[in-house]
């Protein structure tokens, strides 16, 4: 996967596959296959909130994520996704209504998405965005992840507005997830479509965009609680973090033969080389920031205030 996002083509930066990785970790995510629990069987989807699609990189490694949650796809429909067609007038307002396929079909890839148990819906304003993003996810693996993401181009607002609706007012997000300049000038409808306990995440290049956030949450008086903050390093490696997405520092192991012993009159005796592998690129790095919602009838427990040290 990693390789895979790293060599295509892309229309935005994407985030690089070891961040990628961390952010999937921080949500907490927990599918349980069908059938295996009643309980969650017999709930609502669980929902997933990603605004800011980008390239798709986030997406598919949470597709990935969550895959055994939903059930088998048909090899018939899967062979649907990955053979149709764009249609040519398409304004890619729903990803589901995108390809060109007979109403037949459309109305069992419906019915395969209305027995989904965990969904991502990753929402981008440039349509040309979201379109490629779909390629990306579609493409890889043939198709495998791509039922269990709807892509949209619209704003915040109209989408969950739209959903609230749907809902009678009651909050359908397990995980949300701003990939925005300004989050915080869209955060309060999703926090209202956030359902208890449910987790925001916030991706942001600099850390006063953070600092932002929090004063305006407080400000404001969100009902969530800012958990944790955390710094994704980035890396100078070629490879490291990149080609892999272990995120661990990379070195080089090797054994060679030093050039002074290849020519006439040398052992050619090889030694081992072992030192951190050094590169030309700059990839990955940013802020992440861990929210969790909270009840509205109840009082958020306020953040932990640092005392100041006093020496004796």
């Amino acid at each position: 996967l990693a390789s895979y996002i790293i060599n295509s083509e892309r229309l935005a930066t994407p985030i690089y596959p070891n961040d990628a990785n961390t952010i999937v970790s921080l949500l907490d995510l927990n599918p349980s296959r069908p059938g295996e629990d009643d309980q969650d069987d017999a709930s609502p989807p669980f929902e997933i909130f990603e605004a800011g699609t980008g390239m798709g990189s986030l997406t598919l490694h949470i597709a990935r994520a969550i895959h055994a949650a939903n059930p088998p796809l048909p090899a018939a429909l899967r062979q649907i996704l990955i053979a149709s067609p764009f249609k040519s007038r398409y304004d890619f307002a729903t990803s589901r209504g995108c390809l060109e396929i007979s109403p037949e079909e459309q109305a069992t890839l419906d019915a395969y998405a209305s027995s989904r148990r965990a969904v991502i819906h990753t929402l981008d304003r440039n349509s040309k965005h979201a379109r490629a993003a779909y390629k990306l996810v579609r493409n890889f693996r043939r198709a495998q992840y791509l039922p269990s993401v709807d892509f949209h181009v619209t704003s915040i607002d109209e989408f969950i507005s739209q959903r609230l609706e749907q809902t009678g007012g009651q909050p359908f997000l397990s995980r949300a997830i701003l990939d925005l300049p300004s989050a915080h000038e869209n955060a309060q409808r999703v926090i209202e479509a956030l359902q208890p306990n449910g987790l925001l995440i916030l991706f942001k290049p600099s850390i006063s965009q953070i600092a932002d956030f929090q004063a305006w949450s407080n400000e404001t008086k969100q009902p969530v609680r800012m958990e944790k903050v955390i710094e994704l390093y980035s890396t100078t490696a070629s490879d490291g973090g990149v080609h892999d997405s272990s995120g661990g520092r990379h070195w080089d192991v090797k054994t060679v033969v030093p050039r002074a012993q290849q020519g006439e009159g040398g052992n050619n005796k090889p030694v081992q080389v072992m030192r951190p592998r050094v590169g030309e690129r700059v990839a990955g790095g940013g802020f992440v920031a861990v929210l969790r919602r909270w009840p509205v009838s109840e009082v958020p427990v306020q953040e932990a205030s640092e005392e100041p040290e006093v020496q004796e």
